[in-house]
């Protein structure tokens, strides 16, 4: 069974056969214990072209030590990486377990794994223990032999060649800290210690990448705009929000809960960037990209609705349930619904799974990832941060506005329920837009996002109202058809128009919020 937890750690070069500085004193620190030496031997798996590398993850087999097993390493926030272990006596066999395939499908892109460096480790271990001996963190000595195998592209082979059949071998030293129960506090004092002792920050977030660069095949580094720049905060949001896709990819395939939504969600708001801030970047750069995201958005937004709805309207039963005056007149056929919506749901999720190995997705993500990599920045990407952000939250916020303006002016009906959503969309694309910005600019971004949130979730629930009242007609037809009773379905529909006019009485209140003055202006 998979297990995950977050790492934190720092790594170190230039020891050479020295000994490592003293570790005492340290904050927190009682004592400085040894721990038993391990002899490690990792086979590292990736795709030929190492789109796991590309994307940050490593993906490793290994034996000895006290974790031997399958090790699949990705990107979390702050540098930290999220760790997900498959024991060996759960992943026996040269070939990844099930867990573990289903976790890299998408940073594969459908690609199959191989093996593409071996590398054994001898480990020296030092375990720094509190004053109850519990473990703070552990600073390893780490002398590594690497071998780099024939299933990867080194320098010396032209793109469009098969890789060779050669091996590369290297060698180095390298000490590791990685925290347990300590705090950063401590891993930064680790760290100025052995600076201090003449060790220096080492040059490879991984020993992967370290075998692959002395072997001339690693992945070029990805381009880092100038810091402070628009481009370098706005690409900043794009990587973040393609990495929560590529975690999710795991999540939806395997039906976890709200899986789907948050899915959504990560590719709502990869498209918006792009659309919001389309500026910076070459004219028509992001088109098939913002085309493809859309396509999905809308593959997922299928599940999304009979999820929503079954949730819904089983929340509107049991209101109803509890209330004696309509507990005896739902009836049967309504008590039904949350059912056929689950059978929709799953029907739906069938189908995003297919999407999701379907040859169009894969492509979807190495465009996406191979865009990331060399962003085509355009002039505007160069210019300071702040003021380019602010000038599209405006924008976003002067539509918000406008949409709004027109949408509560209109009569009950299908033209002020269809403004009125086009008003959410407006709302979403303000809070996304400030979200980017909220790096740079903090509180007020911070406080923007939340108000645009809240006039997105009262206009949501509006939507989800009439969503629901639409279906509600045919699935009481479907019930009377059945030979079932449908007053339910009719209170029901009551129920859910007295839903989306109290959500409608909040909204101008929640828009006065948005545009209040001290929000429209960060400088």
């Amino acid at each position: 069974m998979a297990q995950t937890h977050t790492e934190r750690e720092g790594k170190f070069e230039g020891l050479g056969d020295g000994p490592l500085p003293a570790l005492d004193g340290l904050p927190g620190v009682a004592r400085v214990a040894p721990g038993e030496p391990e002899e490690l031997d990792a086979l590292y798996y990736d795709t030929p072209g190492l789109a796991l590398l590309g994307a940050g993850s490593t993906l490793r087999r290994r034996t000895g030590g006290h974790d031997a097993g399958w090790h699949l390493k990705t990107p979390a926030k702050d540098g930290a990486r999220h760790e997900t272990r498959v024991s060996a006596a759960d992943g026996e066999g040269e070939a990844p377990p099930g867990e573990i395939t289903r976790l890299v499908r998408a940073r594969a892109r459908g690609r199959q794994v191989v093996p593409v460096a071996r590398l054994r480790t001898h480990r020296e271990r030092l375990l720094l223990l509190d004053a109850r001996d519990r473990l703070l963190a552990e600073v390893a000595v780490d002398r590594v032999s690497g071998q780099v195998l024939g299933t990867v592209r080194t320098d010396g082979e032209r793109e469009g060649e098969p890789p060779g059949d050669r091996t590369v071998l290297t060698a180095w030293s390298e000490v590791e800290v990685e925290l347990d129960r300590g705090d950063e506090a401590l891993l930064t004092a680790v760290g100025k210690r052995l600076r201090k002792g003449g060790l220096r920050p080492g040059g490879h977030p991984s020993k992967l990448q370290h075998a692959l660069a002395a072997a001339g095949a690693a992945p070029r580094p990805p381009a880092r705009p100038a810091p402070g720049s628009a481009g370098a905060v706005v690409l900043d949001r794009l990587r973040t929000q393609t990495e929560a896709l590529l975690t999710l990819d795991a999540a939806v395939r395997a039906d976890e809960p709200d899986s789907v939504h948050r899915m959504r969600v990560a590719v709502r708001r990869l498209r918006s960037a792009l659309k919001t801030y389309r500026g910076l970047f070459l004219p028509g750069s992001t088109r098939e990209l913002e085309r493809g995201l859309r396509r999905l958005s809308r593959t997922l937004g299928e599940a999304r609705d009979h999820e929503v709805l079954g949730e819904r309207l089983g929340d509107d039963l049991a209101a109803l349930a509890a209330d004696p005056a309509t507990a005896a007149l739902t009836g049967t056929g309504a008590g039904r619904i949350t059912g056929e919506e689950a059978r929709a749901y799953r029907t739906a999720w069938r189908g995003v799974v297919e999407v999701l190995d379907s040859g169009r997705y894969f492509a979807l993500l190495d465009a996406l990832c191979a865009w990331l990599a060399d962003p085509p920045f355009g002039s505007k990407a160069e210019r300071t941060a702040r003021g380019r952000l602010e000038k599209a939250v405006r924008r976003r916020r002067k539509k918000l506005l406008a949409r709004a303006d027109h949408a509560l002016t209109l009569e009950r009906g299908p033209a002020r329920d269809e403004a009125l959503h086009a008003t959410r969309r407006a709302a979403k694309h303000l809070r996304y837009a400030a979200e980017t910005a909220r790096p740079v600019v903090g509180k007020p971004a911070r406080k923007l996002a939340k108000r645009a949130k809240a006039v997105q979730k009262l206009l949501g629930e509006h939507q989800d109202s009439v969503v629901a009242r639409r279906a509600l007609p045919l699935l009481a037809d479907r019930a009377h058809r059945k030979g079932e009773e449908t007053f339910g379905h009719g209170l029901l529909y009551a129920y859910e128009g007295g839903r989306a006019q109290e959500a409608f009485a909040a909204v101008p209140g929640a828009l006065r919020k948005v545009s209040k003055r001290r929000l429209r202006h960060w400088r």
